[in-house]
């Protein structure tokens, strides 16, 4: 499955995901959702698409979405969104974009980022449920800002293909190829 990313994650990458996500701030997130924006603008072209797309947000846990005090994937999907509805770029502007809140936790996850590759992909194994979502969009494209191994997107995966729901790519501002 194809992923598209902008940026090779680095110390400024972590700097400006940090910021978006646990300070809330919207310029650092409108950074990201511009760059995650131009990957699905390259993805448009290269897979030829012209009708609907789904958006499907990689899940963070409800204990932290508490303390943020908002859902960072959803903010995320929805700056997206609203460059694609303004963007200049020649893109097909008929392309709908629609945020599918389909997969959720449903098992205890740790904090990921003290985990190596194997303890990543053992701790999100099952991590996720997905539900069918009421459109038949054959275009579905997982959401998430940063990739490091690889081990959410994979549970993702699963579990949408558990529903028979298969994606055509995963998109995310940065990622660490070394580990992919």
């Amino acid at each position: 499955m194809p992923l598209y990313f902008s940026n090779h994650y680095d110390e400024k990458g972590a700097r400006l995901i940090l910021a978006a996500k646990e300070s809330g701030n919207q310029a650092a997130r409108n950074l990201l959702a511009l760059s995650i924006y131009q990957g699905l603008h390259q993805l448009i072209i290269d897979l030829d698409i012209t009708d609907e797309i789904g958006l499907i947000g990689i899940p963070s846990r409800a204990s932290v979405n508490r303390v943020r005090g908002r859902v960072h994937i959803d903010d995320l999907i929805n700056s997206i969104i609203s460059i694609h509805h303004s963007s200049k770029l020649q893109s097909p502007s008929e392309v709908k974009l629609r945020q599918l809140d389909i997969l959720q936790i449903v098992k205890k996850i740790k904090d990921q980022s003290g985990l190596n590759k194997i303890r990543r992909s053992t701790n999100m194994s099952g991590a996720y449920l997905a539900t069918h979502p009421e459109l038949s969009s054959k275009n579905l494209i997982i959401v998430d800002d940063l990739t490091t191994t690889g081990a959410s997107i994979r549970a993702a995966i699963s579990a949408l293909s558990i529903v028979n729901l298969r994606p055509v790519a995963v998109i995310t501002a940065c990622a660490v190829t070394s580990h992919l």
